[in-house]
């Protein structure tokens, strides 16, 4: 069949304006999720909580919580936690922070919605965890992977795919909370560009990073992998602060991608 030239003018406008509207809806996804949601008495209570304890200390409540939602299917190493979902997508948070003394006195300011403490907030990645409860506190129930002593290595991630050189259940792909700002999706050396579009049609932006647990787990478990922004700001200094309108935007599109996530959005590493 031949082609004229003018219908490779109007193929080539067609995807052009297609790709166009894709940009566009995905910019009006973001817009329509930027809303200035607060911590109400309970959300703060729980946060406060996560952000005073010490990794083992979390470690332990973390595991009991994760008992209670997931019951036996529950996998807990000195290193690291896992629980086992029905949805085929696993989110990982890590358990330690920066800082050598965990929380002790918090501050809240409501009207710019932020938090910040003068030991240091730890919200990398204090506040993965947090909206980890918070996805589940929702009735999701994705894998979950808490790894420990990230900020020194690594060390639990790495100890995982030691003990675990495999994928331990059917997942698509993999999740981390555990990055600055408010839209950003990282990869590392994940070259998978269909699913570095996957993930920015849910209203996220790509950008780059240097390290975080994913960059050994997905490689092993051959899955591809993103880091997501969820809120904090100045890390691994003691002026780092947590923006909660961000971090809740990052829960409600996460939610988003769980809910919307289909057997064949399946993405190699």
């Amino acid at each position: 069949m031949k082609v004229s030239m003018i219908q490779i003018h109007y193929i080539v406008k067609i995807a052009t304006v297609m790709t166009a509207m894709k940009k566009m809806n995905g910019k009006i996804r973001r817009n329509m999720l930027m809303l200035n949601r607060v911590l109400n008495r309970e959300e703060f209570e729980l946060i406060k909580k996560i952000l005073g304890s010490t990794q083992e200390g979390l470690k332990q409540s973390m595991e009991t919580f994760l008992s209670t939602v997931y019951k036996d299917r529950v996998v807990s190493a000195p290193e690291y936690l896992i629980a086992f979902g029905d949805i085929p997508v696993g989110l990982v948070a890590h358990l330690d922070t920066v800082h050598t003394t965990p929380v002790k006195d918090l501050f809240y300011d409501k009207e710019q919605n932020v938090m910040w403490s003068p030991q240091g907030i730890g919200a990398d990645d204090r506040a993965g965890v947090f909206a980890i409860v918070e996805i589940l506190k929702r009735g999701l129930r994705p894998t979950i992977i808490l790894t420990t002593d990230e900020e020194i290595g690594g060390v639990g991630a790495s100890k995982l795919v030691e003990d675990i050189p495999e994928a331990p259940c059917k997942l698509n792909f993999l999740i981390e909370l555990d990055r600055r700002g408010s839209e950003d999706c990282v990869f590392y050396d994940c070259d998978n560009p269909f699913f570095e579009d996957y993930i920015e049609d849910f209203g996220f932006i790509t950008n780059w990073g240097s390290f975080s647990d994913i960059s050994y787990i997905a490689p092993k478990w051959g899955m591809a992998a993103v880091n997501l922004s969820i809120g904090y700001e100045h890390e691994h200094s003691m002026s780092e602060i947590l923006n909660i309108s961000w971090m809740f935007n990052t829960i409600d599109k996460v939610c988003n991608i769980l809910e919307n996530v289909h057997e064949e959005d399946v993405f190699e590493y």
